[in-house]
């Protein structure tokens, strides 16, 4: 039987035009006897498949805390204020 995609999200990657993360869960990725994962994936235009990873339902809780961790050491770098230089809301041009 082959593996059954059930979309649960799909928002915009953040800083493109139209790349998209889209969340499923997948049962029976790898054959009739294999556990379901969670897919993420990113797709470029909306419809090109760039980049994908799957990762087990057993190890969504330390995925979790990997991912609160990165956003915690994200979090504690100083950054300048964005567009702080044109002293404006948003970005110019050339």
């Amino acid at each position: 039987m082959p593996s059954k995609h059930i979309e649960i999200k799909t928002f915009k990657l953040a800083h493109s035009s139209d790349d998209t993360v889209k969340i499923e869960h997948v049962e029976k990725p790898y054959g009739e006897y294999s556990s379901p994962v969670v897919s993420i994936a990113i797709y470029s235009h909306g419809k090109e498949k760039t980049a994908e990873v799957e990762i087990p339902y057993e190890n969504i809780e330390e995925f979790f805390k990997a991912l609160n961790e990165s956003v915690a050491m994200c979090d504690s770098i100083p950054r300048s204020e964005l567009h702080g230089e044109l002293n404006a809301n948003v970005g110019g041009g050339a």
